[in-house]
């Protein structure tokens, strides 16, 4: 009986101190992206670091209406609908909270080289205006 508890107790100890210290890493960081016409749209993007596409939170605007996944007062909210990520481009759509159409699109395409590195493309929102882009990752 003696050792069953105490293999139990040790187990428990094991499974509580992986639980406390296997927890999944919370690093993030935003893409940036700004209109390079002149119109004030832009986009922030704040994602998770994962083997996949993680979007944490976002807010964009078309230089006149805002759009953002914590909406609030004027705000327009949206959520993350879909995405793609690799180390040439960028994709990702937000939809309305109800998945019924998408209202804001960005398509990035990144080049990088020994010393320096850009990312351009653009920012569509409900498929009326649309505005190209320069970013920054954050």
């Amino acid at each position: 009986m003696f050792k069953s508890r105490y293999a139990l107790n040790a187990a428990i100890t094991i499974l509580v101190a992986v639980a406390l210290h296997a927890r999944p890493a919370h690093a993030s960081g935003d893409i940036i992206c700004e209109a390079t016409d002149g119109s004030g749209a832009s986009i922030s993007i704040g994602i998770g670091h994962l083997p996949v596409l993680h979007v944490l939170s976002a807010f964009a605007t078309d230089g006149v209406d805002t759009w953002s996944t914590n909406a609030s007062g004027d705000e327009r909210p949206f959520i993350f609908g879909q995405g793609y990520a690799d180390n040439t481009r960028v994709i990702v759509d937000f939809t309305d909270p109800n998945v019924e159409r998408i209202v804001v699109s960005l398509r990035l395409f990144q080049a990088s080289g020994d010393k320096t590195y850009a990312e351009a493309g653009v920012l569509s929102f409900e498929g009326v205006a649309v505005f190209p882009v320069q970013c920054i990752n954050g």
